[in-house]
Parts: structure tokens; sequence; C-alpha cells
């Protein structure tokens, strides 16, 4: 008994010995393949990484883009443009007074002109716009708001222009050089307006609903006419949407009160 016992015992401790081996065989196995998937995670996490970076340099440099200014005018250039207030069926006489800050460099004179040189980048090319002429002035503008230059302020919530009628609306009218007939009317985003050409004419109208575009009148052009150097020489109607008057290189604008510099 004592002999069987012994061999018993024997052979249950082999057992139990080969029942160990082979468990840790079983877990350096499963260690081998947790490994091999940590060494393919790494790279893909990698790749993930440099994929985003990639994408978010595109979306960086399209945004740059966008906030870069884009074509004339540029800084050091010095553009003139017309413009009248034209309100329910009268052309108003009064135009908004000088402006002597002149921190942008579009702004006006008290003389019916806007006075476009855009004195830093945020408001060249693109950015130079109608709405920046009213900031400069500190004028409300809007597409439902237009203060006039004696500070009243015309809503198209609750002004008319017909007793018992529709609330007018604001509507800005734009010829883009001297010789075009016909204007682009904006009803829209009326302060983003770009002013991207010298000589342009604009109409802004608080008018009735009912009103025709063409019975809004075009402003008069004679005195930017005569400002830009125009009044005996030939304009430029090639591309009527596109070019504007040129003044003569050796003919100086004629200079009005306050100072453009």
């Amino acid at each position: 008994m004592g002999l069987r016992g012994g061999i018993l015992t024997s052979r249950m401790a082999r057992s139990a010995a080969a029942k160990k081996v082979a468990k840790a065989a079983g877990t350096g196995a499963g260690g081998a393949k947790s490994n091999a998937d940590r060494s393919f995670l790494f790279p893909l996490a990698m790749a993930l990484v440099v994929v985003l970076g990639i994408g978010m340099m595109f979306v960086a440099r399209d945004r740059r883009a966008e906030n870069t200014p884009q074509g004339s005018p540029e800084v050091g250039e010095h553009w003139h443009s017309a413009y009248q207030l034209y309100v329910c069926d009268a052309v108003q006489s009064t135009v908004y007074p000088d402006d002597p800050q002149d921190l942008l460099g579009i702004h006006s004179h008290g003389d019916g002109l806007l006075h476009i040189h855009p004195f830093a980048s945020g408001v060249s090319g693109q950015f130079a716009t109608l709405g920046v002429f009213f900031e400069e002035g500190q004028w409300e503008f809007s597409d439902t708001a237009l203060e006039l230059p004696n500070g009243e302020v015309l809503n198209e919530s609750d002004y008319q222009c017909v007793e018992d009628g529709d609330n007018a609306e604001i509507r800005v009218l734009q010829w883009n050089t001297l010789a075009a007939e016909d204007p682009i009317v904006f009803t829209e985003g009326l302060a983003d307006i770009p002013l991207q050409q010298n000589g342009q004419l604009y109409t802004i109208a608080v008018v009735d609903p009912s009103v025709d575009n063409d019975d809004i009148p075009r402003p008069d052009d004679a005195f930017l006419r005569s400002y830009l150097g125009l009044d005996e020489q030939p304009i430029n109607t090639s591309n009527e949407s596109e070019t504007g008057p040129v003044a003569p290189a050796d003919t100086a604008p004629a200079t009005t009160s306050g100072s453009d510099s």
C-alpha cells in the first residue's frame, strides 16, 4: 500500500506539473498575440494622426485664404464713387457729413462721394464694403434699418411711405460704371455690398415695396465726373459690368474740403 501510494503520489505530481507547463505555454501564446495586436494598432494610430493633421492643415489653409483680401481696392489705391439717398419718392438733399477721423479709409467729406482708400488689409479687397462706410461714420445701416444724415433711423418694421400701406423696404441700386444704364439691385446683405470699382454710383433707397426699380433714379454723376477729371475724357465702355472710369494719369482729382490722407 505504501509503494502504490507513493507511485500514485508521484504520478499526481507529474500530472500537476504537466498542467502547469501547458498553462504556461498557453499563457505565452496569448501574450505573443497581444503583443502582435499592439504592434499593429500603434502604426494604425500613427497613420490616423498623420491623416487628421494633414486634414487640419488644409482646413487652416482654406480659412486663411478666406480671410485674405482678394483684388482691389488695395491699400494705397484711391477710388471715388457717388451716392444719393432716396426716400419714398424724393431724392434727399442732405448727404452724410465730413468724417474728420477717417480711421479706416472708406469715408465721406460731406460731398456726396464715397472716398475709398483702405488704410488696412482688413478693409481692402472683398472687405471694402458699403457697410464699412457706415461703420466709419457710426451710422446705422443694415438690411432692415437706415440712419439718415440728420440722425433719423428708418426701420422696415414700422416705416411706411404710403399711409396705411405696407412697410417700406430698403434697397441699394449699384451702377458699376458711369456708362452703365442698368443697376444691380440689392435687398439683402446690404452691408456686404463690395466697393470694388472706381467710379461706381449708388442709390440707397427706402421705398414702398410696390415701387419699380426703374422708378428709382440714378445719382447725378456730374460732380464725380469732374472729380475724376473725366469731363472731357472718353469713358471706357468696353465692359460696362467690370471696367470703371480711369482718370487721366496727368490729371489729379479736384480736392474737396478735408483730407484723404
